[in-house]
């Protein structure tokens, strides 16, 4: 893959580099960019020109990627799990530590305006320029001032991004500060003892707040149009440092729009920065790449919504013969017709459960 183009150049500029672990194998290339080169991880195997899922993997305040990925460590999955993995660096302040200019409670605190949501729109559109990714599944995951700008990229870019998830950050704490364009599947993990970012939200006098946890995913769940009613999911144990299944998982997902699912882990006795064992980057990465922004239908030929297929669909089907009906075009060829008949016949009976 490194012999592609890289931003109009030859791969000459792109460096190549295989790492290989006791369980994984993957490559590495450099992303020329305005700010400096940013790694992007790969399979080792991936079949040619498969779409490929992305993910962007955001550091916290006064950290950087490397320290970041080595923390997450999702380069251990991105062979087995068989998506792209980019991670970019932020700008340094004055006192020299990096940070993402995200919500006006973090963190640019000396008032550098920088645009890095637009920076980081500009960095996935190059990966995808450059590689061939799957458009319905780009996702940002972040630490701290990552979480905090993986919210303010789903605000800002809606259209792009898939899914976001946040490791002890939060959203805009006003509504109105976030006006996404479509919805976006968040997951908020968050430690209750974090002492940094408080589960349940916090301020600084005069300056800025910011929303607790559970607020953070609410606040989703209503640009998500979920109804709000809160599921309890199976607990996880993330946190090596805690005996049993220490998470709590909390889901939004009733009436939401078809792309909303809302989700809270939450770290019973978790700190700022959990001591996560090999069941985190798993359980993330599974969480991140099943929440794509469109999900196929697992019985398409069900134009109806009854639960079958049979004639009445049939019947319908026949009735748009011809036409652009999206609700009747299955195959998604731009026309009803013998493809989407063809289909239809072949899923004839009750759908699966």
């Amino acid at each position: 893959m490194c012999r592609r183009l890289v931003n109009g150049a030859l791969a000459a500029s792109c460096l190549l580099a295989w790492a290989v672990t006791t369980a994984e194998a993957y490559e590495l290339e450099q992303i020329q960019t305005e700010r400096g080169n940013v790694p992007l991880y790969l399979p080792s195997d991936a079949e040619p020109d498969a779409l490929l899922p992305l993910v962007v993997s955001l550091h916290g305040y006064t950290g950087n990627g490397s320290q970041h990925e080595n923390y997450f460590n999702l380069r251990s999955r991105v062979d087995k799990s068989q998506f792209l993995l980019c991670v970019p660096n932020g700008l340094q302040n004055a006192q020299g530590d990096r940070f993402w200019n995200a919500t006006d409670f973090c963190c640019d605190f000396s008032d550098q305006n920088p645009d890095d949501s637009g920076y980081l729109r500009s960095l996935i559109e190059t990966v995808i320029a450059d590689h061939p990714v799957d458009l319905e599944s780009i996702h940002v995951v972040g630490h701290s001032n990552g979480g905090f700008m993986s919210y303010r990229m789903a605000c800002d870019h809606a259209d792009l991004v898939s899914s976001v998830a946040s490791l002890a950050g939060a959203t805009f704490s006003v509504r109105s500060d976030c006006t996404p364009s479509e919805q976006v599947h968040a997951l908020q993990i968050h430690g209750t003892e974090d002492t940094t970012i408080r589960y349940g939200g916090g301020c600084i006098p005069f300056y800025a707040c910011y929303p607790g946890a559970l607020e953070s995913i609410m606040l989703w769940a209503e640009y998500n149009q979920c109804d709000g009613t809160m599921e309890t999911g199976m607990d996880l144990d993330l946190d090596s440092s805690i005996s049993g299944a220490e998470t709590t998982r909390t889901l939004i997902t009733e009436g939401c729009a078809e792309r909303g699912a809302t989700e809270l882990w939450t770290i019973n006795g978790g700190s700022h920065g959990p001591s996560f064992n090999p069941n985190f980057r798993r359980e993330l990465v599974d969480w991140l790449l099943e929440h794509r922004r469109y999900e196929p239908p697992e019985c398409p030929a069900d134009v109806n919504g009854d639960g079958s297929v049979e004639g009445a669909d049939l019947n319908d089907l026949l009735s748009a013969w011809d036409s652009t009906d999206e609700r009747y075009d299955i195959d998604g060829d731009g026309l009803v017709g013998g493809g989407d008949l063809t289909i239809l016949l072949g899923f004839w009976g009750d759908c699966p459960e």
